[in-house]
């Protein structure tokens, strides 16, 4: 049993082991999600807002304004100074980084031809100045839609994201390219309050399977000593048996040669009526040995191979009435001896209490359908209907109890197993016999 114990306890082991690996994965993948859809949701929003922004400059830039500045493009042009302070307001009013005019040389370049800067910014620019923009980010605004591109790492200007629109003239033809760059500053901020929040979800998922480890394992622990003491009592009950019986049939063995003397003496002196005495003597020996072939449960065999001698040592009858193809398996073997090994024992005493005729017990067991009868009646004293229903109550004993020594427990045990398999006891008493009867439903165990 222990090692059987242990190799469960290894499988139970590394069945937590990768139960912990697991819910650790499923962790940090959802967290991983929870990040990466926060950033995108984060991206887009602050993408559509500036692609909205660019289209409502586009819609008020002064087409032909730059239509005549690109045909001569200087700084000193009244239409160059008159867009750069348009463009300047308003990269001032959203709080972008950049707010600019974009065409595409032939090369499918993109090239700034008016940056909204400071002055002091715009010493640093030239007209035609080379920027990162793609002709395949730009390509939307060949087809008079918006666009964004996404983030964006450059040496000059720092880290940002642009979104632009298409910039038509009355003729619906495309002149131009409205840009913004829009610093990543507060995306970064949100992604550094992302991973905090991911990571302190993390901490509190990580407690609560901590706890949940720690829980599984006391509930398990506890169990498993619930479990060994349940086994260990029905192991001690028995070994105990087992060894009365091998002792019984060691007994019987060793006096068979005797018997057979003895019977052949009698027959040999004529004395028929005294061997027949003798053989009704021999009754109980001979059920001992044959009682293996009534009986297919093998833990149920020991126990009534013990009780049997038991009684036989007191003078009592035992009658067994069982299917011999019968082994009750929808009943754990350690329950089955808790029922039976209490109620032969109180119907042993009270048999061998009877002192005004034959002692006998009798022991029925048979299967209905979905329910186990049992039924323990024993001749002996009659039972008054208050002292019936008392009887399973903890601690209760009709018997006299010895000083230190505990009695009366019995019957509640076989009542806490009688609830387990939600079934029914009933107990009668009546001219000198009282009858245990045992209903164990078995429906929701085959």
């Amino acid at each position: 049993m222990i090692a059987i114990y242990a190799r469960t306890k290894n499988k139970v082991r590394i069945i937590l082991i990768v139960a912990i690996i697991l819910s650790l994965g499923f962790m940090f993948t959802n967290i991983l999600l929870s990040y990466d859809s926060t950033i995108r949701t984060v991206e887009i929003a602050i993408s559509t807002q500036s692609m909205k922004t660019a289209a409502d400059i586009a819609r008020e830039v002064d087409v032909p304004g730059f239509e005549r500045f690109l045909q001569k493009p200087t700084e000193e042009s009244t239409d160059y100074i008159a867009l750069h302070q348009f463009l300047n307001d308003y990269r001032i009013k959203i709080g972008a980084k950049h707010v600019y005019l974009v065409i595409m040389d032939a090369q499918g370049n993109s090239r700034v031809m008016i940056n909204g800067l400071s002055p002091r910014d715009s010493a640093q620019t030239y007209i035609g100045e080379l920027c990162t923009l793609t002709m395949d980010e730009v390509q939307p605004a060949y087809q008079g839609d918006t666009f964004h591109t996404g983030i964006i790492h450059d040496p000059k200007y720092g880290v940002y994201m642009t979104a632009g629109a298409p910039l038509v003239n009355a003729s619906g033809q495309l002149v131009g390219i409205v840009g913004i760059d829009i610093g990543v500053e507060l995306l970064e901020q949100i992604e550094a309050n992302a991973l905090h929040n991911s990571l302190f979800h993390f901490a509190a998922n990580l407690v609560v399977l901590i706890l949940i480890v720690v829980s599984y394992t006391l509930i398990r622990r506890w169990y498993q000593r619930e479990t060994l003491r349940a086994v260990g009592d029905s192991e001690q009950t028995f070994q105990r048996e087992f060894r009365a019986i091998l002792t019984s049939i060691q007994s019987i063995r060793h006096d068979f040669a005797n018997h057979l003397q003895v019977l052949f003496g009698l027959l040999e002196l004529k004395k028929v009526d005294r061997a027949q005495e003798y053989l009704r003597g021999l009754q109980a020996d001979i059920q001992a040995v044959t009682l293996s072939e009534q009986v297919a449960n093998p833990a149920l065999l020991v126990l009534l191979h013990s009780k049997a001698e038991n009684a036989r040592c007191k003078n009592i009858e035992m009658d067994f009435h069982i299917p011999p193809d019968e082994t009750f398996a929808g009943v754990l073997s350690s329950d089955l001896i808790k029922i039976l090994s209490n109620l032969l024992d109180n119907a042993i005493e009270a048999a061998d209490e009877d002192k005004r005729g034959e002692k006998r017990i009798s022991l029925t067991m048979q299967k209905v359908g979905n329910t186990y009868q049992f039924m323990v009646e024993n001749t002996g004293p009659t039972l008054a209907p208050e002292v019936i229903n008392k009887l399973t109550e903890a601690g209760f004993t009709t018997k006299e109890t010895d000083t230190g020594k505990a009695r009366g427990y019995g019957l509640d045990i076989v009542r806490g197993v009688v609830d387990k398999y939600a079934g029914e006891m009933y107990i009668t008493s009546a001219r000198g016999k009282t009858c245990f009867s045992i209903l164990l439903s078995i429906a929701d165990r085959q």
